[in-house]
Order: structure tokens, then C-alpha cells, then sequence
């Protein structure tokens, strides 16, 4: 009996997938076999009297649970498939065939014991290793694992460390409010208002609906979502925000269940112009359902009085190789995360609807933002082939670098990266498309990811400690408003400045205007890591953790007891 259309379709496009999946794990592999190579084993061995004989195999000892960790059981062989050089072929059997830990480190010691003389330097390493136990291979494998386990890597799965992160944010939003921050705040309170407070005006603000998203994307910041407001006033909120700005975020990790408070959110705010909102694409199924969720937006700006100002939607959509990766699902087969069809389900729509939506990718910088890979290999590439089976012509108008330099993750070699991009379809060519780039910081999952996976800011973060923040590098203190109260910062949103329906907006635009805490992280104020050192004991493990002076200044102050203490230290220094 033949097999069905529907099964050879599946079975064609589970080879598509095999041919994204297997080289992306294969290079995440040797990223992590060539850092630990390199430097890094031998440097979490220092203090150990055999780190050199040591650090090769227990580098692959490491690449023997990080494939139990990241590669499902059916799919390891292929992921090991290109490294077949002679000299490892013994190294790629094991890390497929050994069934523990133990059984690696054996099988290893013995490849080198029966190999004939004369071989490479681990052979004589793990010789001078076995004359050290006395020539006993089972004293040997103790030794040498004893050795690893004393690194503490591969203790907890993935999971269950990230349940344990979850519970650390949830425990953060439960303090949200809580005595520590209530103390702050009375403190704020107290300061005089500055000469000539006035009305702020501000460039922009957030809406935050509800905080939700079905995915789980390893570089997630927001692995606990705080449960939805019981009984929100969105017209209030929306009165509020257009008499302070004329431009509006709404986010909240993705919004597709919540579409209908930006529809509304677009009809009530007169003043507002630009209604910015993100979204991770996976409401676009089909080009029908794109189609009707995109025409929405378009509808609600055109069904705006005449005599409003003009308005239009920025849709920003998430793009990159993290949102788009291809994983293996809880039976065992293969999909994407988010299809990059669904992305092409929305670039193909959003210029029919242009002016009233202007469309921006949104990317995470990786490896590839060094030179125009990134726009020939990766997820961008994925979706000009995708358009381009469609019957599109993807055109490039212009790149620009980012202005600092970087460091790549692989290579430790400073450069540029391509940061920002405007392309068009031919069809369409007076509506350019944006993809903008930006680093992943270590919050949420992303603190779990390899060191090679992602471009980090740390070169700007020692500036900042040891000269200062630059004019153009601040933290966004602009507001964040939550349909169940909350006014928090931008780039800090565990930082909340009060209630809106118990305090009001004048009191919390007050607070925001003399809170010594908001000012001196919006510049980034050297002070703020010393005021931690007086009641932490951790901050030269929290400044080594740090992925960028966002990153250091978001962990200094999630702790409400030490925000509290920060802002009377900072008051008593005025």
C-alpha cells in the first residue's frame, strides 16, 4: 500500500527540517567543544594539580551531557555525522554509545591504553594520569570524575532550571508593592518637587495588557507571567497615555490573545500617532487569517475621526534564530518554534496595508550580525526563499553597523556588526521593511544559554563602570502602564513607582520626576554598585555574570530591600 499525500509530506518536509536542525546543533556543538578546547575547561580546572592532563577529556566529558541535554536520543548520530576525522572517530563513537558518564571515562582511558605508542599528547596525558593512580584504570575513572563533578556543571536539567528561575520572577512580581518598595516610595514622597516640575512629555509609553506568551524561547526574559488583571480600566489608562506622549507601545511578551485592547487602544487615543505593538508572528497561519489581523489595524486607524492627527501602526514582529529555531517537539519530531512561512505570511501582507502599518523585523544579534552572513545564511535567508518560492523579489535598500564595536562570540575578535536594514519587495517598492538588531541580554532563560550563542555588551560595560555611560547609553526610565496598575520603568519593569487606580497619575509622575533611584539609573550612576556592596555580598559575581550595563543595573535592583537602601543612601548624598 502506498503511502498517503498527507504522510510523504510530512515525511518531505521532516527532511526540510532535519537540513536546518542537524547543522545549527552541530555548530552549537563545536562552539562549545572549541571554547572549552581552547581556554575554558583549563580555566575551571586551575586549581586542580592535573587541569592539563585533565581538560581534554573532560571537555568532551562535557560534550557528552551537553548532547544528552540538547539533542534528542534519534538525532545525536547525525549531529556528530561531520566529525569523522580519524583521530576523533573514537571520541564521536563514545559520545554517541556510552551510556553514562562513567562508561565515557572508561571507554576513554581504554582506547589510550590498547592505542599503539607514539600517539598524539592525550594519549601521554592519560598515561601519565593512569602511572599517577598507580596504573589502576578504575582509580583513574574515580579520579577523573571526581574531578568533574567538582566543576557542578550538568547538576540540573534544563528544566528543572528553568522552574527554578520562574520561581525567582514570580517571587519578584509577588514583592512588586510589597512593605520594601511601599517605604520607598513614602521616602520619595517626601523629597521636594524640583523649580519648575511641570508637565513631562515623553518621547514614549508602554501599555502592558496582560504578560503572556505560549512559547518558550530558550533567550526569553520572561519566564513567569504575572497572572491578569481582575478588574482593569483600559479607558483610563488610554486617557492617561495620550495626554503624556503621542507615541504607545503595547507589549507584554506577545499580544495575540489581546488584539482587541490595541484595536480599541488605536480608536480612544486621539493624540496618539504612532501605535507601536510586538508580537512573535504566530497568529499568521494562513495568509486568510494574516490578511483579517493585519486589515484590523489597518481598519481601526482609518476609522478615526478626520479631524484626529494622522496615526499608524508599527507592527513589530520577532525575528531571529532563537524564535525561529528548529526543535524537536514532545513526540519526537521536528518543527519550528515559529514557521518562517508565518513571517512570510505577514511580509507579504503588510504593505498592502501600508501607510496605516509599517512593518519591523525585530533580531537578535548572533555570530552571523558580523558581516553580511546574516543576511545570506540564518532565518533571514530562510525567508527570502521562502518569498522567493512565493514568486517575490526581495531588494535590499541599505544596511547600517552598529556604532561600537563588538566582541564575536566565536572568535573573541572585535568588529562591527550589521545592526539595521531596510529591504522592500519588488512588489512593493515604495514600502521599505525594517530589521533591526539588538543583544540578548542574560535575563530569564537566556542566563542558561552558551557563552557563543549571542554578541554581549560587555566592552561598553567596563566603559561604563570605569568611565561613565557615554551621552547616547542611558536606562530608559520612560513608563510602563499595566491594565492591573502598575507604572514601571521601561528597561527595569520589577521597578514600580505605584498603582494607578489608588494613586493616581500626578503622584506617580511625580515620583518619577524625584526618585533619586529612576535618576541615577537612567545615566547610569557608578554609585548604584557600590550602594549594593554595602548590604550584598555579590556583586564581583553579579558584574562577571553581566551581559551589559542593562543587565547589571536590572540585577542590582531586583531586590526590594536593596532598592530601599539605594534610595536612602542616595538621599542622604544630596
Amino acid at each position: 500500500m502506498s503511502a498517503s499525500p498527507q504522510t510523504v509530506i510530512d515525511e518531505a518536509e521532516q527532511q526540510r527540517l532535519l537540513g536546518l536542525y542537524l547543522p545549527a546543533m552541530r555548530a552549537r556543538f563545536k562552539a562549545e567543544i572549541n571554547r572549552l578546547t581552547r581556554e575554558g575547561m583549563a580555566e575551571m580546572l586551575r586549581d586542580h594539580p592535573d587541569a592539563a592532563a585533565l581538560a581534554f577529556p573532560l571537555t568532551y566529558l562535557y560534550g557528552w551531557h551537553w548532547l544528552r541535554e540538547h539533542v534528542s536520543e534519534p538525532y545525536r548520530e547525525g549531529v556528530l555525522a561531520a566529525f569523522r576525522a580519524p583521530e576523533r572517530r573514537f571520541l564521536m563513537r563514545l559520545l554517541v554509545e556510552a551510556g553514562s558518564a562513567r562508561a565515557f571515562i572508561e571507554g576513554y582511558i581504554e582506547h589510550w591504553r590498547q592505542a599503539p605508542p607514539g600517539g598524539p599528547v592525550q594519549q601521554a596525558q592519560l598515561l601519565e594520569l593512569l602511572a599517577g593512580q598507580g596504573g589502576d584504570p578504575q582509580r583513574l575513572a574515580e579520579h577523573m570524575l571526581t574531578a568533574w563533578r567538582g566543576l557542578g556543571l550538568f547538576t540540573q536539567t534544563l528544566k528543572v532550571a528553568y522552574s527554578g528561575l520562574a520561581r525567582q520572577e514570580k517571587q519578584r512580581y509577588g514583592d512588586m508593592l510589597g512593605e520594601a518598595d511601599l517605604e520607598r516610595l513614602q521616602l520619595v514622597d517626601a523629597l521636594p518637587e524640583p523649580a519648575t516640575p511641570g508637565t513631562p512629555r515623553f518621547a514614549k509609553l508602554g501599555i502592558i495588557p496582560a504578560m503572556g506568551c505560549p512559547q518558550t524561547c530558550r533567550h526569553c526574559m520572561l519566564i513567569w507571567r504575572p497572572l491578569k488583571p481582575t478588574d482593569p480600566d483600559p479607558q483610563k489608562v488610554y486617557r492617561m497615555v495620550e495626554s503624556l506622549t503621542d507615541s504607545v507601545l503595547f507589549t507584554g511578551g506577545d499580544l495575540t490573545r489581546h488584539l482587541d485592547a490595541f484595536y480599541d487602544g488605536i480608536r480612544a487615543m486621539r493624540q496618539v500617532r504612532t501605535f507601536a505593538i510586538l508580537l512573535n508572528g504566530d497568529f499568521a497561519d494562513t495568509p486568510e487569517v494574516t490578511e483579517e489581523v493585519i486589515g484590523r489595524m489597518a481598519a481601526a486607524v482609518r476609522g478615526r475621526p478626520r479631524h484626529w492627527p494622522k496615526a499608524h501602526v508599527l507592527l513589530q514582529i520577532s525575528f531571529d534564530e532563537f524564535h525561529q529555531e528548529v526543535i524537536v517537539d514532545r513526540h519526537g519530531q521536528l518543527k519550528e518554534r515559529i514557521p518562517v512561512r508565518k513571517i512570510a505570511n505577514i511580509v507579504e501582507c503588510a504593505p498592502r496595508h501600508a501607510p496605516e502599518v509599517q512593518l519591523a523585523l525585530l533580531h537578535k544579534q548572533t555570530s552571523l550580525n558580523f558581516s553580511t552572513d546574516v543576511l545570506h545564511k540564518g532565518v533571514f535567508a530562510r525567508l527570502v526563499n521562502e518569498l522567493g518560492a512565493r514568486g517575490h523579489q526581495v531588494q535590499v535598500l541599505a544596511t547600517q553597523p552598529a556604532s561600537r564595536l563588538k566582541t564575536h562570540p566565536l572568535t573573541g575578535e572585535k568588529g562591527r556588526v550589521l545592526k539595521d536594514m531596510n529591504f522592500v519587495l519588488a512588489r512593493h517598492p515604495d514600502v521599505p521593511i525594517l530589521l533591526t538588531s539588538s543583544t540578548i541580554d542574560g535575563y530569564g532563560r537566556a542566563e542558561l544559554m552558551e557563552p557563543g550563542e549571542t554578541v554581549k555588551e560587555r566592552e561598553l560595560l567596563q566603559q561604563v563602570l570605569m568611565q561613565g555611560a557615554p551621552e547616547d547609553v542611558r536606562f530608559d526610565i520612560d513608563l510602563m502602564f499595566w491594565f492591573n496598575g502598575w507604572a514601571t520603568l521601561f528597561n527595569a519593569v520589577h521597578i514600580c513607582l505605584g498603582d494607578l487606580y489608588t494613586d493616581g497619575v500626578n503622584r506617580i509622575l511625580a515620583r518619577q520626576r524625584k526618585d533619586p533611584l529612576t535618576r541615577a539609573l537612567h545615566c547610569f550612576d557608578r554609585r548604584l554598585p557600590a550602594l549594593y556592596a554595602e548590604i550584598r555580598p555579590d556583586l564581583d559575581d553579579l558584574t562577571n555574570k553581566a551581559t551589559s550595563p542593562w543587565h547589571l543595573y536590572h540585577m542590582l535592583t531586583e531586590d526590594p530591600e536593596v532598592r530601599l537602601h539605594m534610595t536612602r543612601r542616595l538621599i542622604e548624598a544630596v
